[in-house]
């Protein structure tokens, strides 16, 4: 049971990160509500989740917001769900 889980997570992740490649328009916004989507509650509606994010890095101080952003996604890049849980507390812990 839990290989089965483990290969239906990674294919979703797969098929998720080569739509994003393939389509180019997969920005770190949307790649962190993706990941939070995928280890902590599966109603997060990714879009409006991105949205809102964008929308809180547009609002002031947009390019050390957009840092955050970007550091966050780079640390969620790869990494597994329990693995996130520990090594990008620190670079997430800023955005909401």
């Amino acid at each position: 049971m839990m290989g089965s889980m483990m290969t239906r997570t990674l294919t979703l992740t797969v098929l998720v990160t080569a739509s994003a490649l393939l389509s180019g328009c997969f920005n770190n916004a949307e790649a962190i509500c993706e990941k939070r989507k995928e280890c902590f509650s599966n109603s997060i509606n990714v879009n409006r989740c991105a949205d809102e994010l964008d929308d809180w890095a547009d609002d002031r101080d947009k390019d050390r917001r957009r840092d955050r952003l970007a550091q966050c996604a780079d640390c969620l890049d790869r990494r597994t769900c329990a693995q996130i849980r520990t090594e990008c507390i620190g670079a997430c812990v800023s955005v909401p």
